[in-house]
C-alpha cells in the first residue's frame, strides 16, 4: 500500500488532508480514500491509506479541545459551523516610538464570524 504522503516532497508533514471516504469491506487493517494536497509543492494525491495514518495526520494538528479544521471548515460539537457575518476589526499601531504624539497609523482587518448551534463562536480572519 502507498504510504500517505507527497512523492515529490518525500514527506506528510505538509500534507493538507481534504476528503476521507469509506471503502467497502476488506480484510486486514481499517483503510479509507483519501484526498489530499501538499502546501508545499501543491501536489495532489487520491488513494487509499490506512485509516491509522490518516488519524495521525490529523492528530498532528494543535486546535481548541471539541473544535475540528476539516477541508477549509470549522466543525464544533460534532456539526459544520455557520457563517454568521463579517466585521471590520481595526489594528492601531504607533509609526514611531520615538514621538508619541503622532497619529496611530491604522490597519483595517476583515474578519468573519462562526457560531456553531451550542452557542460558542469564533472569529478569524477572513
Amino acid at each position: 500500500m502507498r504510504p500517505l504522503g507527497c512523492l515529490h516532497c518525500g514527506t506528510n508533514e505538509n500534507v493538507a488532508i481534504e476528503s476521507i471516504e469509506s471503502l467497502p469491506p476488506h480484510p486486514g487493517e481499517l483503510q479509507v480514500q483519501v484526498g489530499y494536497v501538499c502546501r508545499k509543492c501543491q501536489g495532489n494525491y487520491l488513494h487509499a491509506a490506512r485509516f491509522r495514518d490518516v488519524a495521525a495526520v490529523l492528530n498532528r494538528t494543535r486546535s481548541l479541545d471539541g473544535l475540528l479544521r476539516f477541508a477549509g471548515e470549522y466543525f464544533h460539537c460534532g456539526e459544520p459551523m455557520s457563517l454568521m457575518g463579517s466585521n471590520i476589526k481595526s489594528i492601531y499601531a504607533p509609526l514611531s516610538t520615538d514621538e508619541p504624539n503622532e497619529d496611530p497609523s491604522v490597519v483595517n482587518v476583515g474578519t468573519k464570524v462562526l457560531r456553531c448551534q451550542c452557542g460558542f463562536q469564533l472569529e478569524l480572519p477572513s
